[in-house]
């Protein structure tokens, strides 16, 4: 399925989409990470899934269905209405009793699309064009709410607004970009995207079974708590209600405890959407 193909597939589908338009979200994890998840979650796939799968998105990969909805992003932003705010959750980092309700009123954010398009990819009711939308929604939005910056916000974006310095770098990034694509890179340590797959499916395949269960909103609170108790939490000059001064230096220990759960998300996102397209599909 090229590119082309599918910006196609959206217009056709602007009637059935919501129509209220938040600001633009920023992406979470790079192409690098979404593309890691795909691979996982391929590794996992059986063959009744891969037929399944092929007959929906044709010669598309999985690894390009996991980044399509960013490709896409101004197109989107244009053409399906409140796309933009699909990506994450501003649950307020420090206030953890705020529900879904008083952030997500219109229905446009990372959870409640997920849960609109994941029943359209269950229905064999649906056309076939719809169904490969909600594929990329689906795909993409499962690595997305594995990434602790799009399961909470300090009114900072998702720390798109404070900036961070580590190691030998003298310019400052966002937490958020160093979040997304940095630590991702430091965790492969050089290694090719498929083989740093496989090695994260090797390392938690006598796991597999229990960390396929449960569903969008476990997810999300995990990345919640990670957000507010490492991402923030251990954020030098961080304190509930208080806007970062930047340059913010991030501790060695910081960057290397940053590792792991970067690790840990990768392979649980890729794990948890092998599971989901099996169900699915």
């Amino acid at each position: 399925m090229t590119r082309i193909r599918n910006v196609r597939l959206v217009t056709a589908l602007l009637t059935a989409v919501p129509t209220t338009l938040l600001p633009a979200a920023a992406h979470a994890w790079g192409a690098e990470g979404h593309r890691i998840v795909a691979q996982v979650a391929e590794q996992l796939l059986d063959a009744r899934t891969r037929a399944k799968l092929r007959e929906l998105a044709g010669d598309e990969s999985l690894e390009d269905a996991s980044t399509w909805l960013d490709r896409e992003r101004q197109h989107l932003r244009r053409t399906l209405r409140g796309s933009p705010a699909w990506h994450y959750d501003d649950r307020p980092v420090c206030d953890a009793n705020e529900g879904v309700e008083r952030y997500c009123a219109d229905g446009n954010c990372a959870s409640r699309a997920f849960d609109r398009y994941l029943a359209r990819l269950g229905d064999r009711r649906a056309g076939r064009e719809q169904r490969l939308l909600a594929l990329h929604v689906v795909v993409h939005l499962i690595g997305d709410v594995h990434q602790p910056l799009h399961a909470a916000d300090h009114d900072d974006r998702g720390g798109n607004q404070v900036a961070v310095l580590f190691g030998q770098r003298s310019r400052a990034r966002p937490l958020h970009t160093v979040w997304d694509t940095d630590f991702v890179k430091r965790a492969a340590r050089g290694s090719s995207e498929q083989a740093f797959a496989e090695r994260l499916v090797q390392t938690h395949r006598s796991d597999l079974a229990r960390l396929e269960r449960g569903g969008f909103a476990a997810w999300q609170a995990e990345s919640y708590g990670l957000a507010r108790d490492y991402v923030y939490g251990r954020l030098p000059g961080f304190a509930c209600g208080a806007r970062m001064r930047g340059p913010v230096r991030l501790p060695t220990a910081y960057v290397e405890g940053a590792q792991p759960i970067v690790e840990e998300r990768l392979a649980r996102a890729g794990i948890r959407l092998a599971a989901l397209l099996r169900a699915s599909l």
